[in-house]
């Protein structure tokens, strides 16, 4: 049975992905998706890259990002455990947060996803940014 989960963020005005990725890392989110691997997107085409490819993964983003397209990168979340993707869309006013299977339940009812701790988590890093909508949605 498939399940999805997803926060999504509107803004005001164009971001850079950047600017989002380097407030995710400086509050401790870490790009990456296996100890020694960099899961990336350009266009809806998810990639694979040794884990010192970061650089080459952020070029190839850019270089999508500006031709218009959608871009994204799997990152694990400060607690070291959780992982999500983060989607930044075509017209460059939204972004997603789409967590992966091995959700985070609330404790006593964990057929539940705690939405409010992915709130949360992915706010505090983006809480300055012009948000004019925040959605969050477990549909299953």
């Amino acid at each position: 049975m498939s399940r999805d989960v997803a926060i999504h963020l509107e803004l005001a005005h164009d971001i850079d992905f950047m600017d989002v990725l380097d407030r995710l890392t400086r509050m401790g989110w870490e790009l990456l998706r296996e100890e020694d691997a960099i899961w990336y997107m350009t266009d809806y085409d998810w990639k694979i890259l040794p884990l010192d490819g970061l650089d080459e993964a952020k070029r190839d983003m850019r270089t999508s990002y500006e031709a218009g397209e959608a871009v994204g990168i799997t990152s694990r979340l400060p607690d070291g455990k959780t992982f999500a993707n983060v989607l930044f869309h075509e017209e460059r006013t939204s972004a997603s947060l789409l967590p992966l299977l091995d959700y985070r339940t609330i404790a006593h009812m964990p057929e539940f996803v705690d939405l409010g701790w992915y709130l949360e988590t992915f706010l505090t890093a983006c809480r300055d940014l012009p948000i004019v909508r925040t959605e969050a949605s477990d549909q299953r």
